[in-house]
């Protein structure tokens, strides 16, 4: 949400979102960057009271004036946007430590999420990846204005133009333990960015692919869909406690695998349903958190109203 609209960021509250992106790059006319930095700091507080986390997306050339008015107490995650080298990532991190140590922040707690958007970027993919212990998780763009400006390529179209920087930026991911955030490609050729129908149809692939992590959206048409979408269903952890219930037949028979219902269910498929029953609980735990800090906020205004 651009940081200079502030119905944007009064609201933000109410949206039901897992983060808030407080935006200083795209968003914010270019002679609006310095006002739009002096309104970061009482942002933070005011996205994240719904119970998102806060994160700030700075401009990729002003650095340090950047971080200086975004790094504050609540912050959970710099986004850096056109990342092409991992010596940027360490400059990030050596201010960052820096600030924290000033302003009382817990050190190492604030994250870096580099962005993947130019073909130099995604050749220097697995050393961006690896270059700070606070980037926490890592992906590339499933389609995005900049790289597609970089490449010389259309954005909207019905074949999967960016298969290669997402699939290295995931197998960077997994092999540095990161969290993997993907999705699979689903096509977008009339560039609605407010599609809840599709937000919703691209969140279930990307759970049914193992992808746990999304990326976000520009509007909020789309939070509830990615929400449900990420979100294992009824049938889903019914199925994986079924899977699991017959697996436990194994025990002690010396066999790997069982049939059943025409399925065969076996160390795999047993990994898989506890992924989901785990992951359903978080889900659980993360909706409820959001849900209690709504519910405090409802209860504050109706004191104050009355």
């Amino acid at each position: 949400m651009p940081v200079v609209t502030p119905r944007f960021i009064d609201h933000a509250w109410r949206r039901g979102c897992d983060f808030i992106v407080i935006d200083l790059e795209d968003s914010v006319p270019r002679h609006l960057k310095a006002y739009a930095r002096s309104l970061v700091k009482d942002a933070i507080p005011n996205v994240s009271k719904g119970g998102a986390e806060a994160f700030t997306r700075i401009n990729h050339d002003s650095v340090q004036a950047d971080l200086e008015a975004a790094v504050w107490p609540g912050l959970k995650r710099i986004k850096y946007p056109k990342t092409e080298h991992a010596c940027e990532v360490r400059l990030l991190d050596e201010i960052i430590t820096r600030l924290e140590r000033e302003r009382g922040i817990e050190p190492g707690t604030v994250e870096i999420d580099p962005g993947i958007e130019t073909a130099v970027g995604v050749t220097n993919i697995f050393e961006i990846a690896a270059s700070s212990p606070r980037i926490r998780e890592f992906g590339a763009t499933t389609g995005g204005y900049d790289l597609s400006r970089d490449l010389g390529v259309e954005m909207f179209v019905d074949f999967d133009q960016f298969v290669y920087p997402r699939g290295e930026a995931e197998l960077a991911a997994r092999t540095l333990g990161l969290g993997v955030r993907g999705a699979p490609f689903l096509a977008n050729t009339t560039g609605s960015v407010s599609d809840g129908n599709r937000a919703l149809r691209q969140a279930e692939a990307a759970r049914k692919c193992g992808f746990h992590l999304g990326g976000g959206g520009l509007n909020p048409a789309v939070v509830e869909g990615h929400n449900v979408g990420l979100t294992p269903t009824e049938d889903d952890v019914r199925d994986a406690h079924w899977v699991l219930e017959q697996h436990r037949q194994l025990a002690g028979t010396g066999e790997t695998w069982i049939e059943a219902e025409d399925r065969v269910i076996d160390g795999y498929e047993a990994a898989r349903a506890r992924d989901t029953l785990e992951w359903a609980a978080l889900c659980a735990e993360r909706d409820r958190e959001k849900a209690d800090a709504v519910a405090l906020i409802r209860v504050s205004i109706r004191k104050t109203d009355g």
